[in-house]
């Protein structure tokens, strides 16, 4: 008597063999990159390097080096991730020239964040600041650089033609970087704010409104603003490039009314401590999302968003 055998298809085995290569590569990639960033910047001696080249020293004397690690890390997972994604990309049938395409550009995204951190950190607290000390400075670069990384470690980048919905290679790329543009600026955004609002000192009391949740709110809505714009842009059909422009402006004008409910609470500051700020944040954010939904004009200005990330865009 004939058994029928149970078990996954072969197509499904192949798809599953695949995911789990794929994890382990991109979490080898990770941990790799990391312990070499970590031995690059703290022992560059137990590779083989000078001890103490010119800039490690002015890293150490400008108190920059959990930064350095951060960069670091970036500069090397981005291109250990593609080496181990690349056999694997190779079994998924993913495009191998346009995922290293996109690799080149999300280095020179990390390379160029690293420069720029360099110049701008000087625009912040020194080191025993408020804004450096509580890492808020490390976290904004750490968040600058996640998402392009997480997507070279992931193997996000290499995409497979024809996508699940039948897209052109053209077209998985372009929603690809529309969700690498909108995860990445919603973060930078975010943080961005909160580094500008931990450092407000207009009264300094009036600092918490800026900070948060004021500035993980305004922040988060500019950034995301930004974000879909950079995504419309990466539209091809009019229709589809309008209806993303709407939404980011609509995300800006939210963003530029929260910000000034924002100044007006933090203004409190004059006449109250801290602790009372703080309780008149929340509320006060709370009402300008209550009344934005009933009041017509209002709501032009104020309005609940829920975000949807663009198809496919990290789907590997």
């Amino acid at each position: 008597m004939a058994t029928t055998r149970s078990g996954p298809r072969p197509a499904e085995a192949h798809v599953k063999r695949a995911k789990a290569l794929q994890i382990t590569a991109g979490t080898v990639a990770g941990v790799a990159s990391l312990a070499l960033a970590l031995a690059l910047t703290l022992t560059p001696g137990s590779l083989g390097l000078p001890s103490s080249p010119a800039l490690y020293e002015k890293i150490q004397a400008e108190d920059r080096g959990g930064e350095g690690v951060i960069v670091a890390w970036a500069l090397l997972a981005v291109p250990i991730g593609g080496l181990l994604q690349t056999p694997v990309a190779r079994l998924r049938g993913g495009r191998i020239a346009a995922g290293w395409a996109l690799l080149t550009g999300y280095w020179l995204y990390a390379l160029l964040v690293a420069v720029a951190a360099w110049q701008v950190q000087g625009l912040f607290p020194p080191p025993d600041g408020p804004g450096k000390s509580g890492g808020l400075f490390g976290a904004l670069t750490a968040l600058a650089l996640a998402t392009p990384v997480c997507a070279a470690c992931s193997g996000a980048v290499f995409r497979p033609v024809p996508g699940e919905h039948g897209d052109t290679l053209g077209g998985q790329i372009r929603g690809h970087l529309a969700t690498v543009a909108l995860l990445t600026w919603c973060f930078n955004g975010a943080f961005i704010s909160m580094l500008i609002g931990k450092n407000f000192a207009y009264p300094r009391s009036g600092s918490f409104a800026m900070f948060f949740p004021g500035g993980l709110l305004w922040g988060f809505h500019a950034g995301a603003a930004l974000g879909m714009l950079i995504g419309a842009r990466l539209q091809r059909a009019p229709e589809a490039r309008a209806a993303t422009t709407a939404v980011a402006v609509s995300l800006a004008r939210t963003a530029a009314a929260l910000l000034l409910c924002c100044l007006c609470v933090a203004q409190l500051g004059w006449v109250l401590p801290t602790w009372a700020v703080a309780l008149s944040a929340f509320p006060a954010l709370i009402a300008l999302f209550t009344l934005g939904s009933r009041n017509e004009r209002l709501g032009r200005w104020v309005k609940f968003h829920a975000l949807e990330l663009p198809k496919d865009g990290f789907d590997r």
